[in-house]
């Protein structure tokens, strides 16, 4: 509007020019600003990939615990099974609150433990780190064997592997200064952007501003979104998805059993023939050997009598 007036002659001839002729200041200055908006961008994205992948690994290593317990823990010990399906559901419901301020772990957890359980739980400062010892005293527990137990024992290591790569995510974001250099530099930036538009935009000058300002504060927004991933990763589906897999792998159990116990049966008939086959074979070797043995010796007897010397000392005596 400024420069509109001016070039209309309703400011007079002594109004001064706000337009920047110069426009190298600017090309050499928007090479430094996409720097800052780049490295600040992939930053954030590293902190939101690493956080997807620790999450990811949480929700396979829930569903092979529980696997383990299925398959090792002994059949008299349903109960264990159970406890052992509850603790696992718990554990990433509760690392899910322990990352999130407004997370309340009474209301995710009601429906999973058992009232006391969830009491204790609640009790203690640090809850994942409650939910893993529950889950080792779980494993040291049961009649599992030493090889199965050390496997369950390096999935509940990887919980709190995880866990402590969550919490250095959370603690640690990018350096406050950084984050306020990079915005004030834009800001600036996209301030005088407007007066080196005049000469060749005029009155266009304004959408494009406009235009160029919104593409620029949106990268700066999606960084400022994603640095803390814990806020915008669909955590609660991760946890129901757990939830969801550990009661049907519960609910497959017995016929998984029944299929296992078929194959079991049908193998232990082929096995148990399979020796009456290989004892009669071996029987009937043990005839023929003993009959070509025999033969042989009745052999060896006849050849041995008739290449001996003949007893003449009867007839010289005669």
């Amino acid at each position: 509007m400024y420069e509109t007036l001016l070039e209309s002659g309703f400011l007079g001839l002594g109004a001064p020019s706000l337009s920047i002729e110069a426009t190298a200041p600017f090309s050499l200055t928007s090479f430094a600003l996409s720097l800052l908006l780049v490295f600040r961008t992939n930053t954030s994205y590293a902190r939101w990939q690493e956080a997807r992948s620790i999450w990811g690994g949480v929700t396979n290593r829930s569903r092979d615990i529980f696997r383990q317990a299925l398959t090792f823990v002994p059949g008299n010990e349903p109960e264990l099974v159970d406890m052992f399906k509850r603790w696992s559901i718990a554990y990433s419901k509760t690392l899910m609150c322990h990352l999130r301020e407004e997370g309340d772990v009474k209301a995710e957890l009601e429906a999973v433990l058992q009232p006391d359980e969830l009491e204790l739980l609640l009790a203690s400062k640090h809850r994942p780190n409650y939910v893993l010892q529950i889950l080792s005293g779980l494993v040291e527990s049961s009649c599992i064997v030493s090889p199965e137990r050390f496997r369950m024992d390096q999935n509940i290591t990887f919980f709190m592997d995880a866990q402590g790569s969550c919490e250095r995510i959370l603690q640690t974001p990018i350096p406050l200064s950084y984050t306020r250099h990079t915005s004030r530099f834009l800001v600036i930036w996209l301030g005088l952007m407007p007066l080196t538009l005049w000469k060749s935009c005029h009155g266009a000058m304004i959408p494009v501003s406009a235009i160029i300002a919104f593409l620029l504060l949106g990268i700066e927004e999606i960084g400022v979104q994603i640095e803390e991933p814990f806020g915008i990763l669909p955590l609660e589906n991760m946890c129901e998805t757990i939830e969801t897999n550990l009661n049907e792998m519960a609910g497959n159990n017995s016929g998984v059993s029944y299929l296992i116990g078929k194959v079991n049966q049908q193998s232990w008939h082929m096995r148990h023939e399979w020796e009456d086959n290989r004892r009669r074979a071996e029987g009937s070797h043990g005839d023929d050997s003993e009959f070509l043995r025999s033969s042989r010796d009745g052999d060896t007897a006849a050849r041995d009598n008739s290449f001996a010397t003949p007893d003449l000392s009867g007839s010289d005596h005669r």
